[in-house]
């Protein structure tokens, strides 16, 4: 079997988009930083402005509402700045788990060791990010082999990654495989990032209505209330069912808040689900990433077979190196089954990983001695499956609350225009 050749465009292609987005993290950091120093000057500034009213009346009044503006910009530009910071961040970890695959792929093949490309990666990394890795670096070049730096740096890789390296360690099969991972999570980039953003203009657009309407309600539709008294005259009722609305959110928005977080949790939920950079798999929402949790337990399981591990070997490095307890205690559950003198295949199909017609094929393929191969290859399957998946997701919640979010910024409108229609149609007759 030949070697696998050394991709060099696709190497530069990789450290250079890491550079890049690592410096525009780099940024968005510097600016939350300062937009916390602005806020936190502002409300200082508009405290103090307010006792400077009382003084100097007309202009303490201006001051006031300067500053109050700017405390309201500044709230809203934060809370529509982390949305996009988090994707930013989010990017940066994939990215460096792509580049990092890269460089060992590029140790393995040119043969030169991999700490001293490890640390030419470094110099152009941030300063944080730097010396974990030169820390990987000089732990490889005290001896320990690689799957054990690994194991002593926890984190620098991803747990599917790290689990992989762990069993396979540098043997020409197990690159061969973390490149096939790095290759699919490339040609998923697109798509995952055009989810992830939907979810972000979503999440900004309901942060946006929801500081205008809370503006209008306790501001607007009081005094727009107090100027119609003077007509005597009856709102519509779309009117009415507006005003009671905003009289509803003044006296009981304590009520409405559980919900607000409800939502604020579940958008960030499914971005950092999305990004699996973080693995938690909170109840009710477990199944809509059980696809991309399978895809993962079968590369490790793939990568112990071809290695000639022995099954409950690989299922204990599965449970120590995934973080979240949901799928460790699935894992045990198999490992048990196995230990109990069950067969694996059974146990895997029982715990969700795999399905039925799965469970045969793969049995089909343990005669055949095929296993690993066809442990890859539905491994990648569901990976397909799962982005698939998100993308239908995203465009079904995305369209209908676009339209949901149109709707009621058009009843309000039309709500709040047609007691002036009606008071201009009085006065004209």
């Amino acid at each position: 079997m030949s070697a696998p050749t050394l991709n060099t465009p696709f190497i530069l292609h990789e450290v250079r988009s890491h550079r890049w987005k690592q410096n525009i993290a780099d940024g968005f950091k510097l600016i939350a930083t300062f937009s916390l120093a602005l806020l936190a000057a502002a409300i200082v500034i508009t405290a103090v402005s307010a006792q400077v009213a009382q003084t100097f009346g007309f202009l303490g009044f201006l001051i006031v509402f300067v500053f109050i503006g700017i405390a309201y910009f500044v709230i809203q530009f934060i809370s529509l700045f982390w949305l996009f910071f988090f994707y930013f961040w989010a990017s940066v970890q994939t990215m460096r788990q792509r580049t990092l695959l890269t460089l060992l792929q590029t140790a393995i093949e040119t043969g030169k060791p991999l700490q001293d490309i490890i640390r030419a990666h470094a110099s152009s990394c941030s300063l944080r990010y730097a010396a974990r890795l030169q820390r990987f670096a000089n732990a490889l070049d005290s001896g320990l082999p690689l799957e054990a730096a690994v194991r002593e740096h926890w984190g620098l890789f991803r747990y599917d990654v790290a689990a992989m390296i762990r069993l396979g360690g540098n043997a020409p099969e197990t690159i061969r495989t973390l490149e096939n991972v790095a290759k699919d999570e490339s040609d998923f980039a697109a798509i995952r990032t055009t989810n992830i953003i939907r979810v972000v203009y979503l999440c900004a657009l309901v942060i946006w209505i929801l500081q205008i309407a809370t503006f209008h309600f306790i501001r607007i539709i009081p005094e727009f209330k107090y100027m119609f008294a003077e007509f005597d005259s009856e709102f519509p009722a779309l009117t009415d069912v507006v005003i009671s609305a905003a009289d509803y959110f003044v006296q009981y928005w304590y009520l409405l808040a559980p919900f607000a977080l409800l939502f604020v949790l579940l958008a960030v939920f499914y971005l950092l689900l999305q990004t699996n950079i973080a693995v938690f798999r909170p109840l009710g929402l477990r199944r809509m990433f059980r696809n991309t949790d399978s895809a993962k337990f079968l590369l490790v399981f793939a990568v112990g077979v071809r290695q000639k591990f022995s099954i409950p070997t690989i299922l204990q490095m599965y449970r120590w190196t995934v973080p979240s307890d949901y799928l460790r205690k699935k894992g045990a559950v198999i490992q048990k089954a196995v230990e109990s003198g069950g067969d694996w295949i059974d146990a895997v199909c029982r715990a969700g990983f795999v399905s039925e017609p799965e469970a045969s094929l793969l049995k089909s393929a343990q005669r055949t001695g095929n296993t690993a191969t066809v442990l890859d290859q539905l491994a990648q399957s569901k990976e397909r499956t799962q982005v698939r998946r998100d993308d239908v997701f995203s465009k079904m919640a995305f369209i209908p609350l676009i339209f949901l979010f149109a709707a009621v910024i058009g009843t309000f409108v039309i709500a709040m225009f047609l007691p002036l229609i009606q008071l201009i149609t009085n006065l004209s007759f």
